[in-house]
């Protein structure tokens, strides 16, 4: 799953507003919204304060269960 429908879920499943996440971020809402839809490609800076404004840990969206809820393989690094 791409990393802006990871956040995009995150945001919904904990019913979130967009606005209010982007406010805290920090990031523009024109340039949010963009970003969340995919429309623009999301930069590490913008991904870490999208996190941050979210209050997760950025490692939190590279877990295992984003990739089996799309039934993807999942492969462990050694």
């Amino acid at each position: 799953m791409e990393m802006h429908k990871r956040i995009k879920c995150y945001i919904e499943t904990n019913g979130l507003k967009f606005n209010f996440v982007a406010e805290k971020s920090g990031i523009d809402v024109q340039r949010f919204y963009r970003l969340i839809n995919g429309n623009s490609p999301l930069t590490v800076g913008e991904y870490e304060t999208m996190c941050k404004g979210l209050s997760v840990d950025p490692g939190y969206f590279f877990k295992d269960f984003f990739l089996e809820n799309k039934k993807l393989p999942i492969r462990k690094i050694n």
